[in-house]
């Protein structure tokens, strides 16, 4: 028998310990565990060259625990989430993050060349005012895994026409890492709305019918397979009538 073979039946947990923090307030900086089955491939997995910047006037109070290690754990969290084998993952050999004076929440910028995220720092501060430190570096936590899932993610080079699922995809991702919670689910919406309206319906077909669907729909995204992504031609790979999916789906809410 193949070593990787006996190794793949051990299931192992990645996360990071905490960080020291001030004597005013203590924050548990210790990320969710992610559970993966143990792949020696992934032993050799390059994460990128990391750097940190800070380029706002404001103060964010947990900006402090953002580090390189902190980010180089939610990239290969991510990467392990949208790919079964490691070989088909990007390998970035960039990733800046970058604190900033701007509206909106974050947003990617690059490839897989190399990637640049930006995150608000209002919009931080904003959520601190109705909210803990502990809930503020988790919502911190939680863009980065959505923004890094966007730097690994495969997109059709076709966000213009399916941004929604491509959203859908970074949310999820997000929501496997341990920082959507469950209980935020409403009724409405449709599949195709994007964000954690999708996320939620993404993840559960993949809970309930189709394990490694994440992984799977990553895939159909690969804009060199040339075949153009939609919600017809995912229907059809899937076997699945999404209409009744999302009814059924709605019914359980």
């Amino acid at each position: 028998m193949k070593m990787n073979a006996i190794i793949t039946a051990v299931v192992i947990a990645v996360g990071i310990t905490a960080h020291s923090t001030s004597a005013s307030e203590q924050i548990n900086t210790q990320i969710n565990p992610v559970h993966f089955e143990a792949n020696i491939d992934w032993l050799d997995f390059t994460l990128p060259n990391v750097q940190i910047r800070y380029f706002s006037k404001e103060q964010v109070s947990v900006w402090q625990h953002v580090d390189v290690e902190l980010v180089k754990q939610i990239s290969y969290n991510v990467a392990r989430l949208l790919y079964k084998e490691a070989h088909k993952a990007p390998q970035l050999p960039q990733l800046e993050i970058i604190l900033e004076d701007m509206e909106g929440v974050a947003f990617k910028e690059g490839d897989f060349t190399g990637a640049k995220i930006h995150i608000s720092a209002q919009y931080l501060n904003k959520y601190q005012q109705s909210h803990s430190s502990q809930a503020l570096y988790n919502e911190l936590v939680g863009v980065l895994y959505h923004e890094i899932a966007h730097a690994y993610q495969l997109d059709d080079h076709n966000y213009k026409e399916i941004g929604p699922v491509i959203e859908g995809i970074a949310d999820v991702v997000r929501m496997k890492g341990g920082y959507v919670n469950l209980s935020n689910r409403q009724k409405g919406g449709n599949y195709d709305s994007g964000y954690k309206t999708t996320a939620f319906f993404l993840h559960w077909l993949e809970t309930n019918h189709h394990p490694d669907l994440l992984v799977e729909l990553n895939a159909q995204l690969d804009p060199f397979d040339d075949k153009k992504w939609s919600w017809a031609h995912f229907s059809t790979s899937m076997k699945l009538n999404l209409d009744a999916a999302w009814r059924n789906y709605q019914n359980t809410l």
